[in-house]
């Protein structure tokens, strides 16, 4: 035969191989899913009335959950797929085997029919299968699925509600008509903010409430909660924005500086007095004499 004619044959050949099918076979595959339908944000503190001068809080969600359970019967056409180099040894097999399961099958007679006839026909098949250039003999170990078709129902539809935190959320809180602070929640749901922070510049009259807001995310609608301040509170934050504001004043001698630090203390705004500490001694950063001279009152007030 012409190399040309062979090599044309080989390539038709190529083109006309096809997936030996093995069986057939069905798959259930059951899946459940979980929607969230509706959630509200809920807001714990442990004050009603503020008294202290920070305020603790944490961040919950309450979720509805649609829970569905499905069941899908998947129909499978279980086949070897075509591989050409396998034609390689396949076929030579099939011309030995073939012939000899065809021949054993004529004189299975002679034998009594002691010879199983599942055995003839298994080696049968597989002889032709392996003559076959078009097709691979069937093998378990490179089995692939095609799916044919599939029927869903569904099992089960039930509600469920579920109590979760809300890490990483971001908040606002301000007080009174002041200026909002944005925070972010630990991982467990909780902030803390000292309240002094939350006061800007110094204002005329004493703030009177906390507010926080939380935005809502999807289905969780947004929440916000009030919290009044106590009436000492109310007071102390007003003389702590005072204090603070004179200490920002360009002049102020160490001396001046460290009694209003400690007074922010003994107020207790300890965070705003030490980010108010590291604010002045940047900004006194070249004044050696200056810096010795505030930690020497401070030391002894």
């Amino acid at each position: 035969m012409p190399p040309r004619v062979t090599a044309l044959a080989i390539s038709l050949l190529a083109l006309a191989g096809c997936a030996n099918h093995v069986r057939f076979s069905d798959e259930v595959r059951q899946r459940e899913t979980r929607v969230v339908t509706h959630a509200a944000t809920r807001i714990e503190m442990r004050e009603a009335v503020i008294a202290q001068p920070f305020a603790e809080l944490a961040l919950s969600a309450d979720e509805v959950l649609q829970v569905r359970s499905r069941e899908t019967l998947v129909h499978l056409d279980e086949e070897t797929p075509w591989r050409p180099l396998n034609e390689l040894w396949e076929v030579p097999t099939g011309l030995v085997t073939a012939p000899f399961f065809v021949a054993l099958r004529a004189s299975d007679k002679l034998f009594l029919g002691l010879i199983p006839d599942a055995f003839i026909e298994d080696g049968t098949d597989y002889g032709f299968a392996a003559l076959n250039p078009a097709l691979n003999v069937e093998s378990d170990a490179r089995v692939r699925g095609r799916e044919i078709s599939r029927r869903s129902r569904e099992l089960e539809r039930d509600e469920e509600r579920k109590s979760r935190t809300l890490g990483g959320t971001e908040l606002s809180l301000s007080l009174g008509q002041g200026r909002s602070e944005r925070v972010l929640t630990d991982a467990q749901g909780r902030a803390r903010v000292e309240l002094l922070a939350l006061v800007d510049g110094a204002p005329k009259s004493s703030p009177r409430v906390l507010r926080i807001e939380v935005p809502g995310d999807g289905v969780r609608a947004p929440a916000v909660l009030e919290r009044p301040l106590a009436r000492q509170m109310s007071a102390r934050l007003l003389r702590g924005a005072q204090v603070r504001a004179a200490l920002r004043k360009a002049g102020a001698s160490p001396d001046a500086v460290a009694q209003a630090l400690l007074q922010l203390d003994a107020l207790g705004f300890s965070e705003s007095a030490l980010a108010l500490e590291h604010e002045l001694r940047a900004r006194q950063g070249a004044n050696a004499a200056w810096l010795a001279r505030l930690d020497l009152a401070l030391d002894d007030p």
